[in-house]
């Protein structure tokens, strides 16, 4: 009887480590044939959305977070600056101040919004 329980469990525990090898093959974890990983999800995503204009006052500009608040005509706009061009240099982020008049563009993708360029009103 002891032999058989063994049988079974041993029989189980390679149904079941034969079953994760293959699930683990077919997750796209590991980059397989036809599947995309977030980041490229994101970026196709991203080229898709529709650009749109901004104008307005910093009302704040967190750097370490990549978070600009702007007050605009149309009232508060809250954007990502992740892939933000400012003044055509992705260093310059921390140049940008509150109270400091911006125009630009930006690209919503998943309800959130990202700045794509940003530039100081002159």
């Amino acid at each position: 009887m002891m032999k058989k329980v063994a049988l079974v469990a041993l029989a189980m525990l390679l149904a079941f480590s034969f079953s994760g090898m293959a699930f683990a093959q077919g997750s796209g974890s590991a980059g397989g044939a036809g599947q995309t990983g977030p980041n490229e999800e994101f970026q196709k995503k991203m080229g898709a959305a529709k650009v749109q204009n901004f104008e307005g006052t910093v009302l704040s500009h967190d750097v370490a977070c990549h978070c600009i608040v702007l007050k605009g005509a149309k009232g508060n706009l809250t954007m990502q600056d992740d892939y933000a061009k400012f003044d055509g240099d992705y260093d310059r982020a921390k140049g940008v101040k509150a109270g400091a008049k911006v125009t630009g563009t930006y690209k919503t993708v998943d309800y959130i919004n990202y700045a794509v360029e940003v530039h100081m009103a002159k």
